[in-house]
C-alpha cells in the first residue's frame, strides 16, 4: 500500500513526515487509507493538502494499482520486507536513505546471513578485460566458500561472473535489481536470475513489480549494493563508469573500498586507478578482504549487544587494535579514545608513549588527547597523561 502511494502519486516523504508529526497517522503504513479517506485536517500545510487532494482524485486508480501489485507478488512469490520485519537488514542500521519497504524474490534468510556472516559487494565493467575476469573469479571463490554473501547487480560482465562464481563455490549470493523483482535485466542473464533463486540466493529491489527499467533507477540500485555489503570490491571501472557510483556510496556509508590495480594505459581501468589515487585500498590479497569484513561484522554484532563492561570491553579493545593494523585510516575518534583509556588504565603515559603503543601518528593522538583533557577525562601529571577520578 505504501509503495502504491509513494510510486504513483506526488506524495513524498516530507508529506508523510508532516502527517506523522501532526498525529494524523501513526506511521507510513497508514498513508494509503488516509489518502483514500480524503482526510484534510487544518493542521497540515497547504503543500501537503494539495498533494493529498491530488492523490485522492482517483481512488479507483490506486486500488487497481494495488490489485496489480498483489497479483504479481502472488504469482512470482515475491515477499514484501518492511522496516519492522525480522528480515530487515541490520547492516542498514545507522544509514540514512534506506527504503522503508523493499521486495525480495528467493530466500529471505540471505538477509539474515549478511548480518550473521558478513558480505562483500563485487562490481565492475560490463565489458571487462580477461585479467579482471580471472581476478573476479579468484577473489569471489574463497570469499563465498568462507561464508560471505556476495552482493552484486546482476549486470553483464563482472556482476554476472561474481554471482556465477559464488554459486559455483557453493556460496550465497544476492542480486539488487534496477527494476521490479519480476523483471529480468538484462534479459540475457535470465539463467543467472533463475539460478540465484533456485540455489538459495535472493533477488531484491526497492521498486514495486512492473516498474520498468529506467536510467534513474541505477544509481539508487547501486547505493543498495554498497549498503548491503561490509566491503566493496571494484574489479574494473572506466573514468565515467556507473561502478564509480557504487564506490562513492560505499565510502559515504562507511564501507571499505578495495580496487583491483590495473593498467594505466587502459581506458576501462582509469576510474579504478583514480579511486586508488583518492585513497581506496589496493586489492592485493583475499585475506585483506576477509579481515576487513570480519572487523565490520564484529562491530555490528557488538553494537547489537549491551554496553561494554568486563570481558566484553576487552573484546572491543582487541577488535579496535586489529582495525588499526588493517585499516588505520578508518579508525574513528571514539575508537581512539577507547584505546587511550585502555592504555592509561594500566599506567600514565606521554603522547609519544601512546603513539608507539597504539600505532597511530602523533597528530591523531595529540588531537584526541587535547579533546579528552578539555572534557575533563584526562589530566597531565609530570608530562604524562593520566585518567581523572571523574572519568
Amino acid at each position: 500500500m505504501y509503495s502504491v502511494i509513494i510510486n504513483n502519486t506526488i506524495i513524498d516523504g516530507k508529506c508523510i513526515k508532516e502527517l506523522i508529526d501532526n498525529k494524523v497517522i501513526e506511521n507510513y503504513k497508514e498513508i494509503f487509507e488516509a489518502v483514500r479517506e480524503g482526510i484534510e485536517p487544518d493542521c497540515l500545510s497547504e503543500r501537503t493538502l494539495i498533494r493529498l487532494r491530488d492523490a485522492n482524485s482517483d481512488p479507483d486508480r490506486l486500488m487497481n494499482i494495488y490489485d496489480k501489485y498483489e497479483s504479481i507478488l502472488r504469482r512470482d512469490r515475491i515477499k514484501v520486507i518492511s522496516d519492522d520485519s525480522d528480515y530487515y537488514p541490520g547492516i542498514w542500521e545507522g544509514l540514512t536513505g534506506m527504503p522503508r519497504v523493499f521486495y525480495l524474490r528467493g530466500d529471505e534468510n540471505v538477509l539474515k546471513k549478511i548480518d550473521d556472516c558478513g558480505s562483500v559487494s563485487v562490481v565492475g565493467s560490463r565489458m571487462p578485460s580477461q585479467y579482471s575476469k580471472i581476478a573476479t573469479r579468484d577473489f569471489v571463490k574463497p570469499l563465498a566458500a568462507g561464508g560471505a554473501v556476495i552482493v552484486s547487480g546482476m549486470a553483464a560482465g563482472i556482476d554476472r561472473i561474481a554471482h556465477d562464481e559464488c554459486m559455483n563455490a557453493g556460496g550465497t549470493t544476492l542480486a539488487v535489481m534496477p527494476g521490479g523483482c519480476d523483471e529480468i535485466y538484462p534479459r540475457e542473464n535470465a539463467d543467472i536470475f533463475e539460478r540465484i533463486i533456485r540455489e538459495g540466493g535472493a533477488v531484491i529491489s526497492e521498486m514495486p513489480p512492473s516498474s520498468g527499467i529506467r536510467r534513474q533507477y541505477f544509481p539508487s540500485r547501486n547505493r543498495l549494493i554498497s549498503a548491503l555489503s561490509d566491503c566493496c570490491l571494484i574489479m574494473e571501472a572506466g573514468e565515467y563508469s556507473g561502478t564509480l557510483h557504487t564506490a562513492s556510496y560505499a565510502v559515504s556509508q562507511g564501507r571499505e573500498v578495495f580496487v583491483l590495480p590495473n593498467s594505466i594505459y587502459a581506458d576501462n581501468c582509469m576510474g579504478g586507478l583514480r579511486l586508488i589515487n583518492d585513497g581506496a585500498s589496493i586489492l592485493l590479497s583475499v585475506d585483506d578482504v576477509i579481515d576487513a569484513t570480519a572487523s565490520m561484522l564484529l562491530y555490528r554484532k557488538m553494537d547489537r549487544n549491551t554496553p561494554a563492561t568486563g570481558d566484553r570491553k576487552e573484546v572491543i579493545v582487541a577488535a579496535i587494535r586489529r582495525k588499526i593494523l588493517s585499516s588505520p585510516e578508518d579508525i574513528t575518534d571514539e575508537e581512539i579514545k577507547t584505546i587511550i583509556n585502555d592504555e592509561l588504565s594500566v599506567r600514565n603515559k606521554s603522547c609519544d608513549d601512546l603513539c608507539e603503543r597504539i600505532g597511530l601518528p602523533f597528530y591523531r593522538i595529540a588531537q584526541i588527547l587535547s579533546d579528552m583533557e578539555l572534557d575533563g577525562l584526562i589530566c597531565q601529571e609530570k608530562g604524562k597523561y593520566a585518567l581523572t577520578i571523574s572519568h
